[in-house]
């Protein structure tokens, strides 16, 4: 129970009795993650308590995501390097028919929410907790045609998109990035996080020497390249990195999934520092200035004649001259899948889409099992990086 109480140890919900029935819980609920509330509580009394703890009013997911948001940034100072992966997935709750906090999700019979988190890890995988916590749901689904729905997007202010997701987690990098100026931080999206006004958001930001946090988006757009003076080219960023000269060539082993079988994908590996020009649906200002990137393409040599080639294009601001930078940021980026990896232990290693709470009851509980996923996720690198540190100083006998 010592990293329950170390985890804890800034939370505040107005009642010390509330503060120590919040330890009991979150020890009781993390000796065994997929248990129900009541197999963990291991007694109609304790079953009982931890409800009440959950309606109680000065309980909120605000107050509990502010102590375990605290506890992280103490974990990630001292740190050189610290990557925040963002991503989004879906809580499946069409079997609960009752509940009111949920939507439509990918069809109107199938009713969940949305939950979009950023984590902070190091460059070694050493998982160091959330730093943001988003979720909600669809009232409907937008029926429109692809005309139509560029045209609404087109039309509907960025912070009104659930896109905005994306640029309020960048912008929340650079708070991190003031409030520790010894350490890089890095954000992290891929190709659904590829939004311009991340690029000018971070553009105007460094240019007012303001918070520096830096962006590592997997590209979804082949975008138009154009000179520093905004003139346009008849280019896109992946002919204009292919027209240079190679930084050389990189081994990466690719895991088996359904559509694919395990191999050793030999990529080919460019990078060059370029401008991008504005998109064609968005408005051009009179102070618009092109925004400057680093675009970072590996393309794989002689893909399997069944399977599909490998590709990434990387744009970040942080600096590439080299082969070996260029490598060290597709490591980077490649530490996006450790989120994948807690939304499974978050789902299924702690079988939340089984709890049976509603509205802020769930939200709630919901940020008790994010530290617990957090903390499994936590042994479980701890383990690979020091095979031979012993068990005992993370399990008691």
């Amino acid at each position: 129970m010592d990293w329950v109480i170390e985890e804890l140890s800034n939370l505040t919900l107005g009642d010390k009795r509330l503060n120590k029935r919040a330890q009991s819980l979150l020890s009781k609920l993390s000796r065994k993650a997929t248990d129900s509330i009541p197999a963990a509580c291991n007694s109609a009394a304790e079953t009982k308590a931890a409800y009440r703890f959950f309606d109680n009013e000065l309980v909120t997911p605000e107050k509990i995501q502010d102590t375990h948001f605290k506890a992280t940034l103490d974990r990630m100072k001292g740190c050189s390097v610290v990557l925040l992966p963002q991503d989004t997935t879906v809580l499946n709750f069409s079997k609960q028919h009752a509940r009111k906090d949920v939507g439509p999700t990918t069809k109107d019979s199938s009713k969940g929410m949305h939950l979009h988190c950023a984590i902070a890890i190091t460059p070694e995988k050493v998982y160091l907790e959330a730093v943001s916590i988003k979720q909600w749901h669809r009232e409907e689904l937008q029926k429109l045609t692809k005309k139509e729905r560029q045209k609404k997007n087109y039309n509907t202010p960025i912070k009104e998109k659930e896109s905005y997701r994306w640029l309020e987690n960048y912008k929340l990098a650079n708070e991190y990035a003031a409030s520790l100026p010894a350490t890089k931080i890095v954000s992290i999206a891929d190709r659904e996080g590829d939004i311009y006004d991340i690029y000018s958001d971070a553009n105007k930001v460094f240019s007012e020497n303001g918070a520096k946090a830096f962006y590592l988006i997997r590209a979804k757009t082949n975008r138009k390249v154009c000179t520093e003076e905004g003139a346009m080219t008849d280019k896109k960023i992946k002919e204009t990195l292919k027209s240079e000269v190679p930084l050389g060539q990189l081994v990466i082993n690719v895991s088996e999934t359904k559509k694919r079988k395990a191999r050793a994908a030999h990529m080919t590996i460019y990078s060059k520092e370029i401008c991008i020009a504005l998109p064609d649906k968005m408005k051009k200002d009179k102070n618009y200035k092109p925004i400057k990137i680093t675009a970072i393409l590996c393309t794989e040599n002689n893909p399997p004649a069944t399977g599909e080639a490998i590709e990434w294009l990387l744009i970040t601001n942080l600096s590439v001259l080299n082969f070996e930078e260029a490598c060290e940021k597709i490591q980077w980026y490649a530490c996006r899948w450790q989120i994948e990896i807690f939304f499974k232990i978050l789902k299924s290693g702690c079988t939340i889409e089984k709890l049976q709470l509603t509205d802020k009851n769930f939200s709630a509980c919901l940020n008790f099992y994010i530290i617990i996923a957090w903390r499994i996720l936590y042994v479980v690198i701890l383990g690979r990086q020091s095979p031979n540190v012993s068990c005992e100083c993370v399990f008691s006998k």
